[in-house]
């Protein structure tokens, strides 16, 4: 077994640990009665609206690839695409660098160059998050220290991207780093790319297609809670979820694991929801989003017969 097996299987076990954790808090029986009476036709809704948000991921992705000019068979990006949905449960979801990986099996580009999109994806999925909880601050007056630090990263980012020379002095200043400045190598040939990604145009499309993906989710997470007959309304159920979500991702825990739930049942308990219907409500939804996402990306990857270890992320540049 590779070691980003042993790294998703470990995963998932923490993840399973967490709802054991939560499930031993409860106890079961507080936590069964929550499920009496659920409208089981709210996971089928979710689980719709969760394949609208990769759908339109994926789409965005097609269109990076496009622009870094990687000529793919759709059903070949499809296919990696998809892989990639299953090292969501990786720190920050960094694993997906592994997407450039299976792009250079299958056509033969540069990670560095592939890396690229990733890095896209993750700035605009981050923003996007990011916008979609300010509505919590405006509404709510919740989360603030942890939106002002995700809006701050945001612009960092934004700056060290648009700023003329300032990604490619950090590389330089990378790559004299003792241990790590091999990392240098494979991620310089990304310097162009992220540009072309992050023009004004292409950020734009890319942050308006992440909004819609998000969204999605949003109010997957909605009609879960309708689904226990919570109603808190779709502000609420978009802040609440899009800022669990970017909690989760700042802590660095792989797929944020305990933190994206203990945040988001923390925030229902504020807007009113008892403890046991926001722990399965929370349950739920993450089932239906983080766990559905590393199904498929599971079942996919396995067929794939990827064999790659993570290590190979970090090797020198293939010649173009």
């Amino acid at each position: 077994m590779t070691s980003i097996y042993k790294k998703i299987c470990l995963s998932i076990g923490l993840g399973a640990l967490v709802f054991l954790a939560f499930s031993v808090y409860l106890a079961v029986d507080p936590l069964a009665r929550a499920f009496h009476g659920f409208d089981w036709w709210a996971v089928a809704a979710a689980l719709l609206l969760a394949l609208v948000n990769y759908g339109i991921r994926f789409w965005r992705w097609d269109y990076y690839l496009d622009l870094l000019s990687i000529q793919m068979e759709r059903s070949e990006s499809l296919r990696v695409f998809l892989s990639g949905l299953v090292l969501s449960v990786t720190p920050g979801k960094a694993g997906e660098l592994m997407k450039a990986v299976l792009v250079r099996q299958a056509v033969g580009t540069p990670v560095g160059v592939t890396s690229a999109a990733v890095f896209a994806e993750r700035l605009t999925d981050f923003v996007a998050l990011t916008l979609l909880s300010l509505v919590g601050i405006l509404s709510f007056r919740q989360g603030v220290l942890t939106l002002t630090v995700a809006l701050v990263g945001s612009f960092a980012l934004l700056l060290l991207v648009f700023w003329p020379g300032a990604l490619r002095w950090s590389l330089e200043l990378v790559g004299r780093l003792p241990g790590i400045g091999r990392l240098a190598i494979p991620l310089s040939p990304a310097y162009e790319g992220a540009r072309r990604l992050l023009s004004t145009r292409a950020f734009i499309r890319g942050l308006c297609l992440a909004l819609v993906a998000w969204f999605a989710e949003c109010l997957a997470f909605q009609i879960v809670l309708l689904g226990f007959d919570q109603d808190i309304g779709t502000v609420a159920s978009t802040f609440i979820y899009a800022f669990a979500t970017i909690f989760g991702a700042l802590t660095f825990i792989p797929g944020g694991l305990g933190t994206t739930e203990g945040s988001m049942a923390a925030l229902l308990g504020v807007h009113g929801v008892g403890l046991e219907l926001a722990v399965a409500a929370t349950f739920v939804i993450r089932v239906c989003t983080l766990w559905f996402a590393v199904l498929i990306g599971g079942v996919v990857l396995l067929r794939s017969g990827f064999t790659t270890t993570a290590g190979d992320a970090s090797e020198s540049t293939p010649t173009t």
